[in-house]
């Protein structure tokens, strides 16, 4: 058999491009082995038979299904019978760091699975159905009603997920820390010190994460510390070293040097650009 010398990246979003719906293509086929470029896919199938890779993890299609794949991982299909669906794809950038921090919640469980069975519901088809009425709308405020869908579908989504008691007590858990995370009154960066206010250790708090959205306890601290940060540079006329003193930094240096880690600019870059 004959391999390719490299495995092949897509980019099915057009330039400038954060978000796009289309129906799912009704054709029999085995798709080459390929990663996206840094975007979401979420696969919806109402009908159809085959098999779906993803990475390692090789399902077999029993719809009514979803699919998430993370911009890096390789998929490919192989279709037996005419699959019936709708694609989305979506970048990160496309909802509120600020505003909408429910829904990266529920993309941050979803894509921790790739995969979930689906109870039949009328509801899936007639939001994927209202969501590419909108997309192909020319009307001005679309964005607000694609944001409004695009929230309920994720929830109506992750409604389907079963978990078993352990999981129960893992994701109770994760929800107490992001609680706790989330109304500290000043910024904690250390896992141990959430792990003592939970009555666990850093290595169980860590775990909990892990199972629960596939990241440790220190990268969703840092998830939040930069959220802050964004919220205080966008909502006040705080400068940087007054941010920087409040989320517990040692000094602005190391501030700025944090907040260009995870964003590519800096806090002044990054507030000019949300400014233009």
């Amino acid at each position: 058999m004959n391999l390719p010398e490299t495995i092949e990246i897509k980019n099915k979003l057009e330039e400038k491009s954060n978000f796009k719906i289309s129906r799912f293509k009704e054709v029999i086929k085995r798709t080459k082995p390929h990663k996206h470029e840094n975007y979401y896919e979420l696969i919806y199938l109402s009908e159809g038979a085959g098999f779906h890779w993803i990475d390692e993890q090789k399902f077999q299609i029993n719809p009514p299904e979803v699919y998430i794949v993370k911009g890096g991982q390789l998929h490919y299909w192989e279709m037996t019978e005419i699959p019936k669906g709708y694609v989305i794809l979506f970048k990160e950038c496309f909802f509120n760091y600020v505003n909408e921090t429910e829904v990266y919640t529920l993309i941050r469980r979803l894509e921790s699975k790739n995969y979930l069975k689906l109870n039949y519901n009328r509801s899936f088809n007639f939001i994927f159905t209202e969501l590419e009425k909108e997309y192909l709308s020319a009307d001005n405020n679309s964005i607000y009603t694609i944001h409004g869908y695009m929230q309920a579908l994720l929830g109506k989504i992750m409604q389907n997920e079963k978990p078993n008691n352990q999981t129960m007590q893992h994701q109770e858990k994760y929800l107490s820390f992001l609680q706790l995370l989330q109304t500290s009154n000043l910024p904690i960066k250390r896992v141990k010190e959430y792990a003592n206010k939970l009555c666990t250790t850093s290595q169980n708090l860590n775990a909990v994460c892990k199972k629960a959205i596939g990241k440790n306890a220190h990268e969703i601290i840092n998830e939040q510390l930069l959220l802050e940060a964004k919220r205080l540079l966008l909502h006040t006329d705080k400068t940087v070293n007054e941010i920087a003193y409040e989320l517990n930094f040692t000094d602005d240096s190391n501030f700025v040097k944090f907040f260009k880690s995870s964003c590519n600019v800096t806090p002044h870059q990054f507030k000019a650009r949300c400014f233009q």
